[in-house]
């Protein structure tokens, strides 16, 4: 019997640590099992072929949000190119309610909770001809009769039992390699399936030290935990936080999920100890507004997580996401623009603006007609509008979430957001402002290329009253020069003759006396060489005199142009100030 297990991740990136899991625990079938590996991103037919191809008796896909509406459409097809194959759907999406799924879709058989186990149990059955299906736990069929079958509830497997399934690593050197040391979460969030069971369960910690050391020795680029609240035990999160700053390559990159206000002096302490670079973590904040986390059942005062965020924000050694969830109960338009400024007052690395989900199973699913929120009927059962906040204004929100993401978290921007941000009030009012101007060029519409968003931004600079046009110019050109390799600087940046700056730049870097005193490294090469890993500029505002979030002192302009040297040779790179005599 040939058993193919299909993952349709929502990325190439991606893997899938679930099918991954199955086939390691089924360790009498690991010849008739293979996993194909796809994305949502591929094309039909040549998913469809790919599976054909492997010709299996049975197949199992698993199912999630961003997946489920892709595998509705490829089931029909499958049964009808291979009549005789085993249908069997697994995972998050189809853990509750989904008996529709079995009347219409020709599926034969779905596998409700953690799957390790149940398959193990069901491949003993179809090929050994153990038991029956009725004695099966976590199954649902059709029997003979066309009615619904639904056995016990599986128990939740005891940790102990999960198999390491990355000892091969070829194929995934590119991709995210997501580990799994805990499942559950202390909790009880009414979005979030994770809220359904009641307590966490671990793997044992020397087993996860013993993981973490294979990676950190395969070098790894990252490894992605998706334990739900990573530190929910204190000492067994600073352990493996221990071992793997002990054991740091200088390359390996460990991204956890945790809750801020669990993080401890201790904590602050060890982490302190960790190369940059080699921690990230994802902290969710969903809404500052105190009446909307306690109808989530997530109650954590902001001004709490802000205190630890700064904190680790100040240790400059990691990296924090932080997230945010637009169209919760009873977060009005005003409420969630409060919510955007108060996270954003912290100036994460990166800032996660993502929609409510209505999950099956998840308490405000379940009171979703009370609470007031209206959503998508198919995956991911995105919200569309609440009785607080209406469809025009989710629609600007998502707008708003766009250009966050293009302008914000790719970091390319920081010194003229922050000037846009005080011209127009706050963050929330830029981006929101900003999102019009968008729209009404039609930019929504289109792809754009990377200079395309640099551009993007002067024009609308050049709309807006409140706006210093020549002095938003120099900053999105001080950007440009500490974020992009220079060859030539674009028109649109100019605000100096650049005709009198290339004759001072080329007789500046022939200049071996000069370079002796201020750049000696250059001396070695030959002119021509110098101007590759160099650029000459001229600001007339003192924008690199400042802090980025405090440009009060740069609105005033300088006499005569200040020319600064670029040096790329060097990481980072070094700007020299030069002063004509």
């Amino acid at each position: 019997m040939k058993v193919l297990l299909l993952a349709l991740n929502a990325k190439y990136i991606h893997t899938s640590l679930a099918l991954r899991y199955i086939k390691a625990y089924c360790k009498d079938y690991q010849k008739e099992i293979h996993i194909l590996e796809t994305s949502i991103n591929n094309n039909e037919n040549e998913i469809i072929k790919a599976i054909y191809r492997e010709r299996p008796d049975v197949i199992g896909i698993s199912c999630y949000i961003w997946n489920m509406s892709y595998i509705k459409q490829l089931l029909p097809t499958l049964k009808k190119i291979l009549p005789n194959m085993t249908i069997i759907l697994g995972g998050p999406e189809v853990s509750y309610n989904s008996e529709d799924l079995l009347l219409n879709y020709n599926v034969d058989l779905i596998m409700e909770g953690e799957g390790e186990v149940t398959w193990q149990e069901y491949l003993d059955y179809r090929q050994k001809g153990k038991g029956s299906l009725d004695t099966i736990h976590g199954l649902v069929y059709k029997t003979a009769h066309e009615t619904i079958h639904r056995t016990p509830t599986r128990k939740p497997l005891d940790l102990n039992l999960l198999p390491f399934v990355y000892d091969n690593m070829e194929g995934l050197e590119h991709k995210i390699i997501y580990y799994e040391a805990s499942r559950g979460c202390p909790f009880n969030c009414q979005y979030c399936l994770s809220s359904i069971e009641q307590g966490v369960r671990f793997v044992p910690l020397e087993t996860v030290k013993k993981h973490m050391s294979y990676f950190l020795d395969k070098k790894v680029k990252q490894v992605k935990f998706v334990d739900r609240t990573f530190n929910t035990r204190k000492q067994f999160a600073m352990e493996i936080w221990h071992h793997i700053i002990k054991h740091d390559n200088g390359y390996t990159n460990f991204h956890f999920e945790i809750a801020a206000e669990l993080i401890c002096e201790e904590m602050y302490d060890l982490l302190e100890t960790a190369r940059p670079g080699l921690i990230q973590f994802e902290i969710g904040v969903q809404s500052t507004n105190p009446k909307v986390l306690q109808i989530i059942k997530r109650p954590m005062p902001f001004e709490e997580i802000k205190k630890v965020v700064l904190r680790i924000k100040k240790m400059n050694n990691i990296h924090q996401h932080l997230d945010l969830i637009a169209g919760l109960p009873e977060e009005d338009y005003a409420s969630f623009r409060q919510s955007f400024n108060d996270v954003m007052s912290i100036r994460p690395e990166q800032f996660q603006l993502g929609f409510l989900k209505l999950l099956k199973g998840s308490g405000l699913r379940e009171n979703a007609e009370s609470l007031g929120l209206v959503y998508k009927s198919e995956p991911p059962y995105e919200i569309l509008y609440t009785s607080s906040i209406s469809y025009d204004k989710m629609l600007r929100l998502h707008s708003i979430e766009e250009l966050v993401d293009k302008y914000y978290n790719n970091g390319r921007f920081t010194h003229a957001l922050e000037y846009l941000f005080k011209c127009l009030k706050s963050p929330f009012d830029f981006f929101e402002e900003f999102s019009i101007f968008w729209e009404s060029k039609g930019y929504d519409l289109i792809e754009h290329n990377k200079m395309a968003y640099y551009f993007h931004l002067i024009e609308f600079g050049h709309q807006n009253a409140a706006v210093n046009e020549e002095l938003l110019k120099e900053l999105i050109r001080y950007d440009y020069l500490l974020n992009e390799p220079i060859n030539e600087m674009p028109s649109q940046f100019e605000t100096v003759n650049r005709e009198e700056l290339k004759v001072f730049y080329s007789t500046l870097l022939k200049d071996d006396n000069w370079l002796n005193v201020r750049l000696p490294h250059l001396i070695p090469l030959a002119p021509r060489q110098r101007y590759k890993v160099t650029h000459l500029e001229a600001f007339h505002y003192p924008i690199w005199s400042g802090r980025v979030d405090d440009l009060s002192s740069f609105t005033k302009r300088l006499s005569r142009p200040q020319k600064i040297l670029f040096d790329y040779s060097t990481v980072p790179l070094k700007m020299l100030l030069i002063d004509e005599e």
